[in-house]
């Protein structure tokens, strides 16, 4: 039986190798990506609430407005939002600042679902590789009369590379496809808490720190 390199077996891969390579690539780049993004929004998210905090309770609510309208911070952009219902009632307040905060997670989770869709169907083009690759080993054995089947065993090993490279293209994705989410659900929670911090001060028009209640 012949041997293959492991570059080799990817030379014969074909197309479907070519998918998986891509995705791979894309995969990882999402994950960099993402990974940078969540950390910037929740080093920022902390920093930005403590320092509206001090400014809301040293300078009042319009010096407070100001900082928000300066900053790019998801809180910013919820705390405006909040400021827009200002007097109109606590559960008028609540709702517009809830509405921004998803507007805000929803940014959050960009390519995160891109993810979830490699980590799924990444196994099943691998094994849509292999299934072709058999069948032509088999088409192989058979135009070959009376050739034993260890005449084709490599093309069958070769074809297998297929799935395992689906595989190897997936668990990562998956991993971090679930690791993502999670951290979303809890940078979701942390937005909503801050955000209460503020909730009575914006629908009493009350200038006073609303962490002091």
């Amino acid at each position: 039986m012949a041997s293959f390199s492991l570059f080799e077996m990817l030379q014969k891969g074909g197309v479907v190798l070519i998918i998986l390579g891509l995705l791979s690539v894309l995969s990882v780049a999402f994950m960099i990506e993402r990974a940078w993004t969540y950390y910037r929004f929740k080093s920022g998210l902390r920093a930005f609430f403590d320092t509206l905090n001090r400014t809301l309770r040293d300078s009042g609510i319009e010096a407070a407005l100001a900082v928000c309208a300066a900053s790019t911070s998801p809180l910013a952009a919820v705390f405006i939002a909040g400021y827009g219902r200002r007097g109109r009632g606590r559960e008028d307040v609540m709702a517009a600042m809830e509405l921004a905060g998803r507007a805000e997670l929803a940014r959050l989770d960009s390519f995160v679902g891109f993810l979830g869709t490699i980590g799924s169907t990444a196994p099943f083009i691998g094994l849509f590789g292999t299934v072709l690759g058999i069948i032509r080993a088999f088409s192989d054995l058979a135009a070959s009369q009376g050739a034993s089947p260890a005449a084709v065993a490599d093309g069958i090993a070769e074809a297998l590379v297929a799935t395992a490279a689906g595989l190897f293209v997936a668990v990562p994705a998956v991993i971090a496809y679930n690791y993502f989410v999670r951290s979303a659900g809890r940078t979701a929670l942390s937005l909503e808490r801050m955000s209460m911090e503020f909730v009575d001060a914006l629908s009493s028009g009350h200038e006073k720190d609303a962490g002091n209640r």
